[in-house]
């Protein structure tokens, strides 16, 4: 069972470093999407940082959980920031 308040703190503490260095983890298992913040696998790696877990228990979800996980993700990259000024 995921705890979906821990998952937003944890995506809300996630830099841009955080980002970037899961990308590139993302390509070098060989995922070639072009646009990383639609695919499962990668949405999944973001999670499972953001929840400190290991993605492998991620994949490991019923599959209705697992792609709950993967759509809330997507909505939390997808979603704009609030300007702050």
């Amino acid at each position: 069972m995921i705890d979906y308040k821990k998952l937003e703190a944890g995506l809300n503490k996630l830099t841009g470093f955080d980002l970037l260095t899961l990308e590139q983890e993302e390509r070098m298992a060989g995922n070639k999407t072009l646009e990383l913040s639609t695919s499962k696998s990668f949405q999944a790696r973001l999670a499972a940082k953001a929840l400190d877990m290991n993605v492998h228990d991620l994949y490991q979800l019923p599959l209705k959980e697992f792609n709950t996980v993967c759509v809330y993700v997507f909505g939390f990259l997808n979603e704009p920031a609030e300007a702050t000024t």
